[in-house]
């Protein structure tokens, strides 16, 4: 139940986040925010039981966008450094 609450928490900055930075430089966090998001819905969609082929399936893609956030977060990063 917590960890769900934290996730409609966590989609909501994520909301706030986008509309604030995602016109600056710092759209890394617009990047970091949604690898959290992606990265909580991940690990919920592991606690259901049984999974399905669906669960399996929201599983791989929300992992593959978890992984191309975190690299945009961190190719952001260092041009927002230069």
């Amino acid at each position: 139940m917590a960890l769900s609450v934290f996730i409609i928490a966590v989609g909501i900055s994520v909301f706030i986040i986008m509309k604030k930075f995602s016109h600056t430089s710092k759209t890394y966090l617009v990047n970091f925010a949604i690898a959290l998001l992606l990265g909580l819905l991940v690990l919920r969609t592991l606690m259901l039981d049984p999974i399905d082929w669906i669960g399996y399936l929201a599983i791989v893609f929300c992992g593959l966008g978890f992984l191309a956030q975190l690299i945009l977060g961190f190719k952001n990063l260092k041009m927002s450094e230069q």
